[in-house]
């Protein structure tokens, strides 16, 4: 520890050089920190006391008007305040409910989002729609709101409100927002542990230990900003601009990457990056703006594993170096929900191709660009023919695997830029964008084909299945309504011609 302490008092000038207010507020805040860290009402189980200690704390070290704690209910479709302190009033109160239903937008950022930080509550996205109903009548002009996870799953939110003139919200106070968020889930977990009194006997000397352990780094430390780094709650990790070697981190960043914390300092920090034209567009930004906030790219671990992280970034001084401080959350299994939420919405169950909504979509961007750049654009309606026969006569079963190999056959034959979509029961969408209508036509006479050419086999059956399909090209001026409706006429030609043809 001696050998250390000179290297430190160099950060504490390099710190104060950088960001001025970081060694004021930090060390303002530390013993009110300790304090919360140190109280015994965290871990008795006293829920209703616990988070009254939270958001008194809260409310002093972020100096903020209101504070307040919130579960999550109804298996996500609402939150409900578990206590909400107002600081001039001095005054606890608890109750309200807020449904997803009302506030969509603030559910879909608290399930992506590492923390919401709206310097303007009123205009942000994520929090306009409390604008009228919320923000307005109590003056609140800015929010920072921290999840609060436990075992991995969110289960409520911490939020701090500010009064007055629109507030912007610094990194190390949503490190500090998020501190909060992790007293909240020790409070919760204590309380499960209490159900088991010599479980709980055994968890609480970890809590200790792991309370003293963090106030003991935050007292020894002669540096601001490693004090920060060692009490974040998240990976934090400081590196040279000049040649991308690691200067600081805190255990969680070593464990995040697999590495033993004593060896992570000096490592070349782009090895952990999967992309390095993702580390240099992110990199770009931040020589740019000075900070960026909740960039998304794939790390690696030291051993080669692979994960999604969350990346806020600031440049700042230390130790005479330009150097960029790093907070990085692992958000793999936030992005593989998300993935499989767009999933969910933009494709079709039966048969995974993209379903009405998202070709519709699609289709009018591209009428747009087509618009725009005078460019080519066709659409075609394709149908089943017979299709109600073969459910009435075998089944919807041997119905849904008929769709699927049509699909299957379809998506083969097109090609890479061609987008396919099932429309509804037998009926889907084929739509050519930069393609001429007699282009258009040769495509959709081989998906005819492919479909036709061999019988579609189900079990032991085998079904000569057939398909009509009508073409239209895009007119300048066209709305998608237009165009939908001149495909589906030229397929209800084909229909009246036979059947199994292709008809513009």
């Amino acid at each position: 520890m001696k050998a250390a302490r000179p290297a430190a008092k160099v950060v504490r000038g390099a710190t104060r050089s950088a960001r001025p207010d970081i060694q004021d507020e930090i060390t303002a805040r530390r013993k009110a920190l300790a304090d919360l860290m140190h109280s015994q009402v965290l871990g008795q189980g006293d829920v209703s006391r616990g988070f009254n200690q939270i958001t008194e704390t809260a409310v002093q070290v972020l100096d903020v008007e209101r504070a307040s704690v919130w579960r999550l209910i109804d298996s996500g479709a609402g939150i409900e305040c578990m206590d909400l302190y107002e600081r001039s009033q001095r005054r606890h109160s608890s109750g309200i409910r807020i449904s997803a239903a009302d506030v969509p937008r603030y559910f879909e950022a608290l399930q992506r989002e590492r923390a919401i930080r709206a310097h303007n509550a009123r205009t942000d996205p994520r929090t306009s729609e409390f604008r009228k109903g919320y923000l307005e009548p109590l003056g609140i002009t800015s929010m920072l709101d921290a999840p609060v996870f436990l075992r991995g799953k969110m289960v409520g939110v911490v939020c701090h409100e500010h009064t007055g003139r629109p507030r912007r919200w610094q990194l190390h106070e949503e490190l500090l927002a998020s501190s909060f968020a992790d007293f909240v889930a020790l409070v919760l977990e204590t309380a499960a542990w209490h159900e088991a009194e010599n479980a709980l006997r055994v968890e609480r000397d970890v809590l200790e230990t792991k309370v003293g352990e963090r106030t003991r780094d935050l007292q020894e430390s002669e540096s601001n900003l490693r004090a920060l780094v060692d009490f974040s709650p998240v990976s934090m990790v400081l590196t040279r601009i000049a040649d991308s070697k690691v200067l600081l981190a805190n255990r969680r960043a070593a464990a995040m990457f697999d590495v033993a914390l004593e060896e992570i300092y000096g490592r070349n920090a782009p090895a952990h990056w999967v992309n390095l034209a993702e580390r240099n567009r992110y990199l770009e930004h931040v020589f740019r703006h000075g900070r960026i906030d909740d960039f998304e790219a794939e790390m690696l671990t030291s051993k080669g594993k692979k994960f999604w992280a969350s990346l806020s970034g600031q440049r700042l001084r230390y130790g005479g170096d330009d150097a960029l401080l790093a907070a990085i959350v692992d958000i793999t299994a936030q992005k593989q929900t998300r993935d499989e939420l767009l999933q969910q919405a933009t494709h079709d169950p039966l048969t995974g191709i993209f379903n009405r909504r998202h070709v519709e979509e699609v289709l009018r961007q591209e009428l747009d660009r087509a618009e725009r750049h005078a460019r080519p654009l066709a659409v075609a309606m394709m149908d089943a023919d017979h299709f109600k026969n073969i459910n009435d006569t075998y089944g919807h079963q041997t119905g849904d695997e008929v769709l699927r190999e049509i699909s299957e056959r379809c998506r083969k034959t097109l090609r890479a830029n061609d987008i396919l979509a099932r429309y509804g029961g037998e009926e889907f969408v084929v739509v050519f964008p930069e393609t001429k209508l007699d282009e258009a036509g040769a495509v959709a006479e081989r998906l005819r084909v492919a479909v036709a050419e061999n019988p579609i086999r189900v079990g032991d059956k085998a079904l000569a299945v057939t398909v009509s399909i009508g073409l239209a090209a895009y007119a300048p001026g066209q709305d998608i309504d237009k165009l939908f409706q001149r495909a589906d006429s030229a397929l209800y030609t084909a229909k009246q011609d036979g059947r199994n043809l292709v008809r513009v």
